[in-house]
């Protein structure tokens, strides 16, 4: 047997196992990894070995390496059998995609040109493995697994989509064998047979992809919705507050009255305070920006603010909050990062224009936001419990008909939120 005749025979178990590398859970690996991933890998080959100096039958091979490459996801990575199902599955269709997209490309050309050798077939499945492989990594794996664990929204579609995709194959090597490679319908008949398998394969990986992407964006939006819960229960205890302070506020008024000099030097100073309050029309306004301008005192940030906000009478206070505040912290942690004095300012403007309610948030910023896939990505090391602040100010926007529009020009990040008035708007 030539070099090339061997490597042709042992393509399956090769193609299955580049394409499980592309599924693991190489953030989820278990103890003594290493060791336990070599002799895996050992293993593997050389039960792919044994099965080839034994002329196995072909469709019982296809089970053995299946079985071999969920054995070696589930001993050295810690996920569930239901995600060592998904990776398994996807790898085998990832694999028979790529081989039978190459022998529709081969057969027909080997046919035409009467090509006998093997050079041909494996330089194009060598070719057409590493494109498959690079469209997958960037199209599905990259993206999806920097969101973290996989969270499957029915584990009966991951179950059934392997079981079908396990079956079909079967199927199509039957059919495949049973067709008679003289008749001069052979090869339309191969053709369309194999363009049938890969369809189905492709079918089985968006519905397993679909599947958790369903199930994250759900998760998601509970955590949102969590977000906003919070929210609601930190703006009525910031309401509570304001008004302890109001009561305080004038007490030393009263009290400022008949002190001495010595007691009004110091209830002056309580004065200066609490006296970090806004009257901007709208009593949530008030409450965030007092809030907020007293964090911003603490880490040396100047907050300019010119706010009629009357115009915003038509939104529930709490969402006001959760915007608002969202925007605030948002830029007062960006500020904070900062070092020259006259960049640590945050402009606030709160207007009404023709009938939209306009709120605009800027402040200088040091690097460029980043997005992927059109949502803007986090810069905390910790993907997977922040960036929901930007997404919580866009949906509570879109309540009410309305929209929140991040972009930056000259180091200034500009945070639009445009709000229709009352009369042009529903809410539930």
């Amino acid at each position: 047997m030539s070099i090339m005749e061997y490597i042709f025979a042992r393509q399956v178990p090769v193609g299955m196992f580049f394409a499980a590398l592309l599924f693991m859970p190489w953030g989820h690996k278990r103890d003594n990894f290493l060791p336990k991933f070599v002799i895996g890998i050992i293993s593997f080959f050389a039960v792919a070995e044994i099965c080839e100096v034994f002329s196995v039958e072909s469709k019982i091979r296809l089970l053995i390496y299946t079985v071999l490459i969920f054995a070696l996801i589930w001993i050295c990575f810690e996920c569930t059998i239901i995600h060592t199902i998904f990776y398994t599955t996807c790898s085998y269709a990832i694999q028979h995609i790529s081989s039978k997209l190459t022998y529709m490309l081969v057969v027909p050309v080997s046919m035409k040109r009467n090509l006998t050798g093997y050079g041909f077939a494996i330089t194009s499945l060598l070719l057409v493995s590493i494109l498959i492989a690079v469209v997958v990594f960037f199209k599905y794996t990259r993206p999806y697994y920097k969101k973290g664990d996989l969270q499957f929204d029915n584990v009966r579609i991951v179950v059934y989509s392997g079981v079908f995709l396990v079956a079909a194959v079967y199927l199509s090597s039957l059919l495949e064998s049973g067709f008679p490679q003289n008749s001069e319908s052979y090869l339309t008949s191969y053709l369309c047979l194999n363009a049938f398998c890969i369809l189905f394969a492709l079918a089985i990986l968006a519905l397993e992809f679909s599947n958790f992407n369903v199930k994250q964006l759900e998760q998601e939006n509970q955590i949102l919705a969590q977000l906003l819960e919070s929210d609601k229960e930190q703006y009525e205890q910031a309401k509570r507050d304001m008004e302890i302070i109001n009561i305080r506020y004038h007490d030393i008024k009263q009290q400022y009255t008949k002190a001495s000099d010595e007691e009004r030097s110091k209830l002056e100073e309580e004065m200066a305070e609490l006296n970090l309050r806004y009257f901007t029309g709208n009593k949530a306004v008030d409450i965030t920006l007092t809030q907020k301008s007293a964090k911003c005192n603490e880490a040396g940030i100047q907050l300019i603010c010119s706010a009629d906000a009357g115009c915003l009478e038509h939104i529930k206070h709490y969402h006001i909050y959760s915007m608002l505040g969202n925007a605030l912290d948002n830029a007062i942690e960006c500020l904070e990062q900062v070092s020259d004095p006259a960049k640590k300012v945050i402009v606030l403007d709160i207007h009404k224009e023709k009938n939209m309610a306009v709120i605009r948030v800027e402040n200088y910023t040091p690097n460029r936001p980043k997005y992927e896939n059109g949502s803007l990505v986090t810069t905390k090391p910790d993907e997977k419990e922040h960036g929901y602040g930007v997404k919580s100010i866009q949906n509570t926007a879109e309540i009410y008909g309305g929209n929140a529009h991040i972009f930056v020009e000259n180091e200034i990040f500009y945070l639009l939120i445009t709000l229709p008035s009352s009369e042009n708007i529903t809410v539930e």
